[in-house]
């Protein structure tokens, strides 16, 4: 499977206002290359400002789909708040442990993000609604190969450990009681983020109190 990446950006931290709080976030991916050196923690230059929420080795780059733009022609194309935007496939077609190749890197499919309240904050509540409504949360990725990548590379997969996708990913820690058994098998991936295991057993644990 060969997917064309549709654009490469970064994040810069800024400060905004939402009522009377002010907070900071690096959510706009507005600075857009057509290369970039990758590390281990994701692209360089790029910024996470809350790092209990984002970045780190598990969730190092943030990639989501042109499909969500095509369907909100009308909506800020930042609302994503990717890094990287592929073509077509969307969390359906992306599976928790999946292995891909992209230029000089290779990284592994780790969790979906949640949602925030910043989303709302930043782009408005049909927006927020549309990404927790439709399971269009992206997914993050660890580096397990740096270098570089171009705008030109394609998203190759090399190896599929699971058949557990992302939007079942989103799905089942709204509601895991019902998925008790699935809850099991994704407890036991090594792919999955520690930080997303950890979601799991807590939110289990709420509904079994």
């Amino acid at each position: 499977m060969e997917i064309s990446i549709k654009s490469i950006a970064l994040g810069k931290a800024k400060k905004y206002k939402f009522g009377e709080k002010e907070f900071e976030s690096g959510y706009k991916k507005d600075n857009f290359l057509e290369e970039i050196e990758v590390s281990s923690l994701g692209l360089l230059g790029d910024n996470q400002v809350d790092k209990r929420f984002h970045g780190g080795i598990d969730k190092a780059i943030h990639f989501g789909s042109t499909t969500h733009l095509k369907e909100n022609p009308n909506f800020d194309k930042l609302f994503i708040g990717c890094n990287i935007l592929i073509d077509n496939h969307t969390e359906e077609d992306i599976f928790i442990g999946d292995i891909y190749k992209i230029g000089e890197i290779e990284v592994e499919v780790s969790q979906p993000r949640q949602p925030c309240w910043k989303i709302g904050a930043l782009f408005g509540k049909e927006m927020s609604r549309y990404i927790s409504k439709n399971h269009a949360t992206g997914w993050y990725v660890r580096v397990l190969k740096e270098g570089k990548i171009k705008i030109s590379d394609k998203m190759i997969l090399k190896k599929r450990v699971s058949n557990i996708s992302i939007k079942d990913l989103s799905i089942y820690l709204k509601v895991p009681t019902e998925y008790r058994n699935i809850i099991d098998e994704i407890l036991n991936l090594d792919a999955i983020a520690t930080s997303y295991k950890k979601d799991f057993l807590a939110t289990l644990e709420r509904n079994n109190s």
